[in-house]
Order: structure tokens, then sequence, then C-alpha cells
């Protein structure tokens, strides 16, 4: 699929995110469409990108009321004004910022983690280094930008349009790094979409990426 994917032995990333743990990727307000119960087929729970990135430092109780700490405040800003582009995919390349965003967010419960993300569009965009982290490799997601995962939007929001493709999903609910079965995929999801009411996009398919996603894992002998 993508020979670049295999530069996942080699931990280059293109930076890294603090994400909601799959089993607490939810939020019972439904706030910015985000689902009330975690998006799972069946023991399978979606580990993707697309997992309220960044939601507990953006929870308005505190973001927007003007009561996050300053250096919060600051991290926050930094996410956005040196860290997006036209990918929608907000990544800090030090870790060090991302691990206190991640102990803020899990301040009340530990439900969040920090991952990392690469692709060929994203290394384009943000450039890439070695991380010296201990990587746990989750598999392939498939991002169109500006919408989001059409793994997380597709197969787990409606799984009987695509019984052929549950079964190759892997135990995280994303596609092996190297699948042949991403492209099959992205070809089924255009042809279901219009008559089901999933986000169009086939006049726009150069802006679905293949994101290999990350999970990082804490070294021994420290949190």
């Amino acid at each position: 699929m993508n020979k670049s994917l295999e530069v996942m032995t080699t931990n280059n990333i293109c930076g890294y995110f603090v994400l909601r743990k799959p089993i607490y990727n939810f939020d019972l307000q439904g706030r910015e469409f985000f689902r009330k119960e975690p998006p799972c087929i069946g023991c399978i729970c979606y580990s993707g990108i697309s997992r309220m990135p960044w939601f507990d430092l953006d929870d308005e109780d505190y973001y927007y009321s003007g009561t996050l700490p300053h250096e919060v405040i600051e991290l926050r800003n930094e996410i956005d004004e040196q860290y997006r582009d036209f990918s929608d995919i907000e990544l800090l390349r030090d870790l060090d910022k991302t691990k206190r965003i991640l102990a803020f967010s899990n301040r009340h419960q530990d439900r969040n983690e920090i991952c990392v993300a690469f692709s060929e569009t994203l290394a384009k965009q943000k450039g890439t280094f070695i991380s010296d982290s201990t990587i746990q490799w989750l598999g392939v997601d498939v991002f169109f930008s500006g919408y989001g995962s059409i793994l997380e939007q597709g197969i787990f929001a409606k799984p009987d349009l695509f019984p052929e493709f549950i079964i190759r999903l892997n135990m995280n609910g994303l596609f092996d790094l190297g699948s042949d079965f991403v492209n099959s995929y992205i070809d089924k999801y255009i042809e279901v979409s219009e008559a089901h009411n999933l986000e169009p996009i086939a006049d726009v398919i150069a802006t679905v990426d293949r994101v290999a996603v990350g999970r990082l894992l804490p070294q021994r002998g420290k949190a």
C-alpha cells in the first residue's frame, strides 16, 4: 500500500497528540458531534486519530470560562498557532509539553493517552522526527481532512454497510500496517456514502489520507 509506512519500525513520526482512550471515546453531553458511547463493533473499539483529540484540554468549563492555568493556556495556543495546518490534525513535537497536557487532561480521571501519527501527507506538511519512546503501533486509520476518520464515521457508524471489512479490522479497529484493504474500503465507502447519508468524498479523494497511529507506552519505572 504505502511503502513509507514501513518506517514505523524506526519510530519515525510526525508528532504527538493526546487522545481519549478507546473505552472513554465518548461525551455524554454529545458536544461537537461526539458520540454518547464509544464506537465499538462487538469487542473491537475504534482506536484511531478521531478519538476526541485534546478534548479534556478544551473542556468548555475551563477553556472558555478563562479558568485554565496560564501554562495550559500557553500550551493550547501553541497547538493552535504553530501546529495546525490544512491537515486538520493538531500535533506537538515536544513530548514533555505533551506529557504536561496529558497530566492536566487526566487530572480527574485517567481517560486519555499520548498517541503518535505518521503519514506521507503529514510528513510533507509537518516534517518528521525520530521518537526515543516505546511505541505500540495500532494500525492505519483513513482520514478525510475537514471531516475526520471515515473508519469511525463509516464502518463504526453503520457496520451493516461494510460486512466484508469488519473481518479485516485488527483488534484496535484499524487496518494493519501495510494492509491491502485500505483502497478497497475507500472505494466501498464512496459507493455507499450518498445513498446512506455518509459524508461524500468522491470529489475530494485527494484529501483522504492513510495515517498510521501509535500509542506511547510508559517507560519502565516511569509514569
